[in-house]
């Protein structure tokens, strides 16, 4: 294989310290989230020149997105450029308060004041179509309709870790931008518009989005005072099932009861549904967005989650973190087969790639399934290992070294979104998705070697 653009980019990084590898991301990440709107770039193309928003001509010839599960882009940039751009400004602001609260530098402050203006951007659309705590996805750097409960997880976790170290204007913005946003979604029962009109009422879904929706009013009644949130809090927990279930184990309670009906990536990867064999498809990943949620309720309302229950729910979602995992490649498997019985799991063989009209959410990516490596999932168990480091005494010693392992052998590659191991899981006519940085991984890197730092797991 020819190296890679982001190779040259960081030359020299694999024989760096882990201190010396981090300082060397934030420097190159946070200029490249830049863009005249004020919004961040979410996944800056990667080029041997530096890093950029993706313009059309870098598609070539190649197939690309015509809309993103049916909500219509304008240009099919902007998925690249955008569809994470509110999560992108969560992570940064969070990953640059903790900086700055471990070092005291101006440097990191004025990094995660960029990122505070980026939501305050997005924040003010909504304000200004008139549903103020409406979080659109800024496809164009412009509002949408589009959007998905974990952007509004990542603006909290970035706004509840600023908090502490903003200046007092700042923190009425806070506080004003947490109490619309809780307003908002009491007010449409918690549900989700987005792509083509539809709906999707995340107090309903009843695992890491019943607890994001949960966090998010437990921080306004913290931030305000306000009692209404913390009953709306207690409301919206009565029917999650988090405290007790990850994602995979609906799927498992249906496949043994006989309910479950095979999902489009079950025929995508050729899973055998009837003998107890599914595909993981984005489940494990999201042990991060009930991380962050729990841990926010638990430090704003105690009582509704104790220490032992967040003790609890951290190592049950933690406990997936060998799931889909390639330990040669310190990498995740985006595509893997799960055995019922005892879930054990197994790699994919590259399958053949289905015409435009099945396009899974009209995705290319999810137009076929093989061994390519999803950097985002690295990135949430990352951060999800400090919280249960932090929190979870039995299993900090397995968190640390999962963290510290990744900070010593860390190459370039793992800042990409999409990464192609062996230059036979992305087909050519797909390959610009291998050249782009993950809107999540240089982020949840920052935070997690600077949160490492305050607990003392490494110097």
């Amino acid at each position: 294989m020819s190296p890679h653009p982001i190779d040259a980019l960081l030359p020299g990084f694999v024989h760096l310290d882990p201190a010396a590898k981090v300082a060397a991301v934030e420097r190159l990440t946070t200029a490249a989230r830049a863009h005249p709107s004020g919004i961040f770039v979410c996944m800056p193309f990667v080029t041997a020149a530096g890093l950029r928003p993706m313009r059309t001509e870098d598609f070539g010839a190649m197939d690309r997105p015509a809309d993103n599960w049916g909500h219509r882009l304008k240009s099919p940039v902007d998925f690249f450029n955008n569809e994470n751009s509110i999560t992108t400004s969560g992570s940064h602001l969070a990953a640059q308060s903790l900086r700055y609260q471990a070092t005291g530098e101006p440097a990191a402050l004025a990094a995660a004041r960029e990122a505070y203006r980026s939501l305050r951007r997005v924040f003010e659309f909504g304000v200004q179509a008139g549903q103020p705590g409406f979080l659109g996805k800024p496809f164009h750097f412009e509002p949408s309709l589009h959007t998905t409960g974990d952007q509004y997880l990542h603006a909290l976790w970035g706004w509840w870790t600023f908090y502490p170290v903003a200046a007092a204007e700042e923190q009425r913005e806070i506080r004003a931008m947490l109490a619309a946003v809780a307003d908002y979604q009491i007010a449409v029962d918690y549900t989700i518009f987005h792509r083509s009109g539809g709906d999707w009422n995340n107090r309903l879904d009843p695992t890491d989005y019943n607890a994001i929706m949960a966090a998010l009013v437990a921080a306004a009644h913290k931030l305000t005072g306000e009692a209404r949130y913390r009953e709306a809090c207690a409301f919206v927990m009565r029917t999650g099932k988090w405290r007790q279930e990850r994602r995979l184990d609906g799927i498992l309670r249906e496949i043994r009861a006989g309910t479950y009906e095979a999902k489009p990536w079950d025929r995508i990867a050729g899973a055998n549904v009837t003998a107890g064999e599914f595909v993981h498809w984005e489940q494990i990943q999201h042990c991060q967005f009930a991380a962050i949620a729990a841990t926010i309720i638990h430090e704003c309302l105690p009582d509704l989650l104790t220490a032992d229950d967040l003790r609890r729910v951290l190592a049950l979602w933690w406990s997936d973190h060998r799931m889909g995992y390639d330990p040669a490649r310190r990498g995740y498997l985006y595509w893997f087969l799960i055995e019922t019985k005892d879930l054990r799991w197994r790699r994919i063989a590259r399958t053949p790639r289905l015409p435009r009209e099945q396009w899974l959410g009209g995705h290319p990516m999810l137009s076929y399934a093989a061994e390519w490596i999803y950097g985002d999932c690295l990135a949430r168990f990352l951060w999800t290992a400090m919280l249960v480091a932090r929190h979870c005494p039995a299993q900090r010693d397995e968190a640390a070294g999962y963290a510290a392992d990744l900070l010593r052998e860390l190459e370039p590659r793992h800042l990409l979104w999409i990464a192609d191991p062996d230059g036979q899981q992305v087909p050519p006519e797909l390959n610009y998705f291998t050249h782009f940085l993950s809107s999540e991984m240089p982020e949840c890197l920052i935070a997690t070697y600077w949160e490492g730092r305050r607990q003392g797991l490494w110097s």
